[in-house]
């Protein structure tokens, strides 16, 4: 799996950015303050629904109604279009393959990501209890994590609800 294309409209300090990527591993090079990681928060805004950094509102570029967060992914050849809509106040909007879906969560798994950001050691160096903390919102957020059937939401190592 890998992003062929995003485009951003007003988020964060992107009033406008289109990235063609190719598979393997991309390094975006450039001086403080640019954007670099404006970019990688937006996919993992497509992947999870959720900012590593921040809430929702402050997403949307300074003085904009709303964001837009597109990218296309290849997996295994065949290619998804992820369109998500910010709008600060209301829920976010989304579309699979340019259709619209009844809530934004439908698109949870169609981009996976995994990030690990600075603030991420604080699990490895800090206390038990945010450990803790992250591997319960883990395991509620994504059952599969936590060895869930999803069909069943039956965790499978011992029947347990998840």
């Amino acid at each position: 799996m890998y992003v062929r294309h995003v485009a951003l409209t007003d988020f964060r300090s992107w009033s406008h950015l289109e990235l063609e990527l190719v598979p393997g591993r991309t390094v975006f090079v450039g001086p403080n303050g640019f954007g670099k990681t404006n970019i990688v928060e937006a996919l993992w805004y497509s992947s999870t629904l959720g900012s590593h950094r921040v809430g929702s509102d402050p997403l949307i570029r300074a003085g904009a109604e709303r964001a837009i967060v597109s990218s296309i992914v290849v997996n295994d050849g065949r290619e998804l279009a992820i369109d998500l809509e910010i709008t600060a106040g209301r829920a976010n909007k989304a579309r699979l393959n340019r259709s619209p879906v009844r809530s934004a969560r439908e698109i949870l798994g169609a981009l996976r990501a995994v990030l690990f950001a600075p603030e991420d050691l604080a699990l490895v160096r800090g206390d038990p209890g945010e450990r803790r903390r992250y591997l319960d919102e883990l395991a509620t957020t994504r059952p599969s994590v936590a060895g869930c059937a999803p069909t069943t939401r039956r965790c499978c190592a011992n029947g347990r609800r998840c």
